[in-house]
């Protein structure tokens, strides 16, 4: 079956909705076997149309368990990034603001951390729910945090397969497909995307970063469900942290009120989806529901509120318990200049290895500096959480040199590039 399909798209045909349903319904039945990579390769060969991503991503969709819950539901989503903890603090933020907000996770891919490894770093969160659950728990709290690893999307987890084994992850058709088929399965009907590109993305140019944009607002177009497509570099990180819990905890500082960049680009995201959905508002006024909400903790408190429901330790969270008994140090600058560089790839690459290794989400670096900042000989740059000396002594090196000091004045780097609406 699967081959005379791989035939049509030799000869640049394009392939029916009932085909893609049909290639699903495979995948269902036989997982990542041979025929159904080579489906894949030819796909990533050939090319796919707009209207077969569409395709693709309703088959994924109706591969498994689709959510219809009886009011507006908001969806955010990246493509995956280091040292980006920002759904966690746009999560409470929005559901503090009375609005409904489900945030369906995915594993990882290579370099970059998913939502459901930071969420997975607060002991005992849930992220596998019934349906009763999740009616309970947006209820109650009007947010949700699940992983689609249950039975949302099950073939998904099959194109994951097929996507990491044999290196197809800049493929945007397939993963504008396999993120849109998450969010229409959570019943979303406003989502924002945040895609990402540049050296510490799957996506490494802006050009194919708009265009993997245009795919996404059609297919969500196609489905009457509204979109806001965020473009974003990854020069540097948003927040400070790199690593699961770390990035845990620098989200906790925002919704206690800390001003960083992380705050601004989350704040960004609410004001946009705010709007997009009620028009009437003025972005002045977003703005400063928004920030309100984070100075007065009211977000922070609906967060611990949601770890709680979804059966997460908020004890360890509020007497921040996260890295002990872990060792630290604090590397400082050995001159004065410029922040020029930070390569979070490396650091992102490193703390994985590191985290996986061990079996352990508690490790990861703080970012004590971000590009353009000028920095005196022996001011703090990164600390650096551990647990034992030999990792200490092994890349000690490697992390100190993943910032690059200059005399040169660097102007400061504000990741949002673009925002299609």
């Amino acid at each position: 079956m699967l081959e005379n399909f791989i035939l049509e798209k030799a000869k640049a045909h394009e392939l029916s909705l009932e085909n893609y349903y049909e290639i699903v319904d495979y995948m269902l039945k036989n997982g990542a076997d041979k025929s159904a990579t080579k489906m894949f390769l030819a796909l990533d060969s050939f090319g796919m149309t707009k209207k077969e991503v569409l395709s693709l991503a309703l088959a994924l969709r109706d591969s498994g368990r689709v959510i219809k819950y009886n009011q507006p539901i908001f969806e955010k989503h990246s493509t995956g990034g280091i040292g980006d903890s920002s759904s966690l603090v746009l999560i409470p933020l929005l559901a503090s603001l009375g609005y409904k907000i489900i945030k369906t996770t995915a594993k990882s891919l290579v370099f970059t951390n998913g939502s459901t490894d930071r969420f997975r770093a607060i002991p005992n969160f849930r992220v596998k729910l019934s349906d009763e659950e999740i009616k309970n728990v947006l209820d109650k709290t009007n947010a949700c945090v699940l992983s689609h690893n249950g039975d949302m999307c099950p073939a998904d987890r099959i194109l994951f397969d097929i996507i990491e084994k044999n290196r197809l992850e800049q493929n945007i058709n397939f993963l504008s497909a396999s993120i849109a088929a998450k969010k229409l399965a959570s019943g979303a009907k406003l989502v924002l995307v945040d895609v990402k590109y540049g050296q510490a993305s799957l996506i490494k140019s802006y050009y194919k970063a708009k265009k993997m944009a245009k795919i996404l607002k059609y297919v969500f177009s196609k489905c009457n469900v509204r979109s806001v497509i965020v473009i974003t570099n990854t020069v540097q990180t948003f927040g400070e942290g790199i690593g699961n819990a770390v990035e845990v905890v620098d989200a906790l500082n925002v919704l206690q009120g800390k001003k960083s960049m992380l705050r601004d680009v989350a704040c960004r995201f609410a004001v946009e989806m705010i709007t997009t959905v009620n028009p009437q508002i003025d972005r002045t006024d977003a703005y400063d529901m928004v920030r309100t909400a984070l100075d007065n903790q009211s977000a922070y408190n609906r967060f611990m509120e949601l770890v709680h429901m979804q059966g997460g330790d908020e004890k360890v969270l509020q007497e921040a318990k996260l890295f002990q008994p872990y060792k630290s140090i604090n590397f400082i600058s050995d001159r004065d200049g410029y922040v020029g560089t930070i390569n979070s790839l490396l650091l992102g690459e490193l703390i994985r290895r590191l985290c996986a290794e061990s079996h352990d989400n508690n490790i990861g670096v703080v970012l004590r500096v971000k590009i353009g900042d000028y920095i005196k000989k022996g001011d703090i740059i990164m600390s650096y959480y551990y647990k034992n000396d030999e990792d200490l002594n092994r890349y000690k090196k490697a992390i100190l040199g993943c910032i690059g000091v200059t005399d040169k004045k660097i102007k400061p780097v504000y990741p949002i590039k673009r925002v299609i609406r």
